[in-house]
């Protein structure tokens, strides 16, 4: 088998996906298998292991100008993609479902040595024992372009491939550890990393941005497009409290700063553990049939989260020391307390598009608090509701009036990650950017001098964020979604 084909071919289990034919084999039989679930699978082969967004997923299958409700034909592709792999959606071998958010491969994935039944088998190349991947999200696209593309990049493979066999450094880190580095240095590499066995253009390029950094002291604000980095704030740290292959996201501090609770799969469906906050002493907390985003309630003695029920998805308060059994609200879903302990914020289709609701926290009265959008909204200590504008990548943050108002926008220069990755603070909005051409930052907005600083660059770009609410720490998930990251001493920005 040619080296071309041999990339354009994978398994896992007992499939075999051939990429250039867009064809998929069981066992040497060909497997029916076409349109938007193969697609979806080929998407999700992309990259194993790492979450691929709904969002993302439905601009392949649908363009813009077709209208089409996506949401539904995004499930029922899905529910078609995993009867022909023979999954499951409680119990999946290769597609598993993160609630919201979107899906990943979790199958194991090896490059095709054998033939496919049908399939002629060519003479076989002797390999030299490394394969490079290529970029993210290119490397099925690239297969569709045909031999003459692979001419001068194998090429180039193989002059990599010789460096990376006459030169190969390794370092060890262990599983758990606690790091102490300076905001204007270069950042140390996630436990359990590997140094690159080659040279590694991303890590040249995020090496030049770090001594970049230490170069300039820019300030940002609303009306110049300068950044500021705090050259005499304390050390940062940077520890992983929480590892686990079987899922870990959503992370929120508890009032006192004791406790996290996050989200798990470790035991079946996701649901909502709360560990120490240094990871210790995890414990599950939510017994329902899965569940989703946890916030605390202001005196740390319940969670509020949402959960599947009744054919749809409903708010859920839980006692954190499980003295009494689960208590449904009403239907809605990214539910958060007022800082009173009154009310509890959500989201909400009812009215048509995602509007900002609340409820008491004791059940009964629902009010409409948005009438132009909103979701994931959280109640700050300077008399305003901050909310999303969307559930989507990038979305705007608009602001109301507790006491009632005219709803505006936060900043147009304020874009979290994603409407999971940003939380107020005692001085501000501590939130994660990703911008394009630069490494994921967790940065800091003060609405009342509208100014906007760095804090530190990221590891990766997560989808989930919390902190506590006097700003010291914050934690962060991994874009796997499987660990959970404290940085501790966050420079006072107010």
């Amino acid at each position: 088998m040619s080296a071309s084909e041999l990339r354009r071919r994978i398994r896992f289990g007992e499939f075999v996906v051939d990429v250039h034919t867009q064809e998929i084999w069981r066992s040497g039989t060909k497997v029916k298998l076409i349109g938007q679930p193969l697609q979806i699978l080929l998407a999700l082969l992309e990259e194993p292991g790492t979450l691929i967004a709904r969002e993302e997923l439905q601009k392949r299958l649908w363009s813009q100008d077709v209208f089409v409700d996506s949401n539904h034909g995004l499930n029922a592709a899905v529910n078609k993609l995993r009867e022909a792999l023979n999954d499951s959606a409680q119990n999946p071998r290769y597609i598993e479902t993160l609630p919201r958010r979107g899906y990943r491969f979790i199958g194991q994935v090896d490059n095709v040595v054998s033939e496919c039944k049908g399939v002629a088998a060519t003479p076989a190349i002797p390999e030299i024992g490394v394969i490079v991947a290529a970029p993210r999200r290119q490397s099925l696209a690239l297969l569709a372009k045909g031999r003459n593309f692979y001419v001068p990049v194998l090429v180039g493979v193989g002059m990599m491939v010789l460096i990376a066999v006459g030169i190969r450094v390794r370092q060890d880190f262990p599983e758990r550890r606690t790091e102490t580095i300076s905001t204007v240095t270069p950042l140390p590499m996630a436990p359990g990393q590997e140094a690159a066995p080659r040279f590694n253009e991303e890590q040249a390029k995020r090496e030049l941005a770090a001594k970049m950094t230490q170069a300039k002291a820019i300030l940002v604000s609303e009306h110049t497009s300068t950044r500021d980095r705090e050259a005499d704030s304390p050390s940062l740290r940077f520890t992983t409290v929480v590892s686990h292959e079987g899922g870990a996201a959503g992370p929120q501090f508890s009032p006192d700063g004791r406790q996290i609770a996050f989200m798990s799969n470790r035991s079946g469906p996701w649901q909502i553990w709360v560990s120490d906050a240094d990871g210790g002493n995890a414990r599950q907390v939510s017994t329902t049939e899965s569940a989703g985003t946890p916030r605390w309630s202001p005196d740390g003695r319940s969670i509020v989260y949402d959960a599947p029920m009744h054919g749809g998805t409903y708010l859920v308060t839980q006692l954190v020391d499980g003295s009494e059994a689960p208590r449904p609200l009403v239907e809605g879903k990214v539910p958060s307390f007022s800082r009173d302990g009154r009310w509890v914020y959500y989201a909400s289709e009812r009215s048509g598009d995602a509007e900002v609701w609340k409820t008491r926290s004791s059940g009964g009265e629902e009010i409409q608090v948005t009438h132009g959008g909103g979701f994931a909204a959280l109640e700050s200590s300077d008399g305003f509701l901050y909310y999303s504008k969307s559930d989507g990548y990038q979305p705007e943050l608009w602001r109301i009036p507790i006491a009632g108002g005219e709803e505006e926008q936060v900043s147009s220069r304020l874009r979290p990650r994603t409407w999971a990755s940003w939380t107020v603070t005692k001085e501000g909005i501590l939130f994660v950017e990703d911008l394009p051409g630069r490494e994921p930052e967790l940065s800091f907005y003060q609405p009342t001098r509208r100014e906007l600083r760095d804090v530190v660059s990221l590891r990766s770009a997560p989808f989930w964020m919390g902190a506590s609410f006097d700003g010291k720490r914050a934690l962060v998930n991994d874009a796997s979604e499987r660990e959970i990251t404290m940085v501790d001493n966050l420079p006072r920005l107010n």
